[in-house]
C-alpha cells in the first residue's frame, strides 16, 4: 500500500488513514477527511483517530466499524463539524475487499475489465445522525487489480462531474501499469492541477492485488 498527501498552503490538514494488520493475510483501513480546510480539520483529527483505531484492530466488517465509530462520534464533535470516511477490508487469501463509506469520495478499482466504483452506497457522515448504519459491500479481486482510495481535495482537482467521476476513470485507465506507477501518475495530474493554488487538502491511498496469498505454508513444506 502507498500513501501520500498534499496539504492546503502546506498546512497540516484534516485528511487521515489509519490501518491495522488484523491477520497475516487481512488488511483493514480507514481514510477520512474531517470538515474544514487545513487547521480547522486538522483540530478534529486527534479526537477521532484514537476512536477509530480501538475499533480498527477488532473483527469488524468495514460497515459495522462506521456504524460503531459514528455512535462513539456523536455528541462529541462541535454541531457544525463531521467527518467522512470509508472503510475497507482486503483479505488476500480469499480474494476480496469489503468497503462500507460515510458520506466520503468512493473508492475506484482499476482491473483488465475497466474502471470500477466501490462503496457507492454510502451512509451520511460521521457524527451527525445517532441511529444510522452503513452498508458493508464486498467485492471479488483478482491478480493485477489496483486499488485507489482518496479524499475530496484529489476528486475536485481532476474532475468535473463528481457523480460519474468519468474524467478520473479515464486518467486512471491511462495510467501505467503497477501500483508505484499508477501512484505516480495521479500524484502527477494532480500536482499539475493544482499547481498556481490547493485550494483543499488531498490524500491518496493505492494498492495492487498481487495474488491470493496464504497464511501459513502449504502442507508438507520444509
Amino acid at each position: 500500500m502507498l500513501a501520500e498527501s498534499r496539504t492546503a498552503g502546506g498546512l497540516k490538514g484534516g485528511d487521515f488513514y489509519t490501518f491495522s494488520l488484523r491477520a497475516p493475510t487481512r488488511l483493514a483501513v480507514v481514510i477520512g477527511d474531517a470538515c474544514g480546510r487545513g487547521p480547522d480539520g486538522a483540530a478534529l483529527v486527534p479526537s477521532v483517530l484514537p476512536i477509530i483505531d480501538s475499533l480498527l484492530v477488532s473483527d469488524m466488517p468495514p460497515g459495522r466499524l462506521l456504524t460503531e465509530v459514528n455512535r462513539a462520534l456523536v455528541g462529541k464533535l462541535p454541531c457544525d463539524r463531521f467527518v467522512t470516511a470509508a472503510a475497507f477490508e482486503l483479505d488476500a487469501s480469499a480474494g476480496v475487499l469489503a468497503a462500507a463509506c460515510a458520506g466520503h469520495v468512493p473508492m475506484l478499482l482499476r482491473s483488465v475489465a475497466g474502471v470500477r466504483a466501490l462503496g457507492t452506497a454510502s451512509g451520511p457522515p460521521l457524527g451527525m445522525l445517532e441511529e444510522c448504519t452503513y452498508t458493508n459491500e464486498t467485492h471479488e479481486l483478482h491478480a493485477g487489480d489496483v486499488g485507489i482510495f482518496m479524499t475530496d481535495g484529489l476528486l475536485e482537482a481532476l474532475e468535473t462531474d463528481l457523480v460519474s467521476m468519468a474524467t478520473l476513470r479515464d486518467i486512471l485507465a491511462e495510467a501505467p501499469a503497477g501500483n508505484r506507477a499508477v501512484h505516480r501518475f495521479l500524484l502527477a495530474q494532480l500536482d499539475r492541477a493544482t499547481a498556481k493554488d490547493r485550494a483543499d487538502d488531498a490524500l491518496l491511498l493505492s494498492l495492487e492485488v498481487a495474488g491470493r496469498a496464504t497464511s501459513s505454508a502449504p502442507e508438507g513444506a520444509a
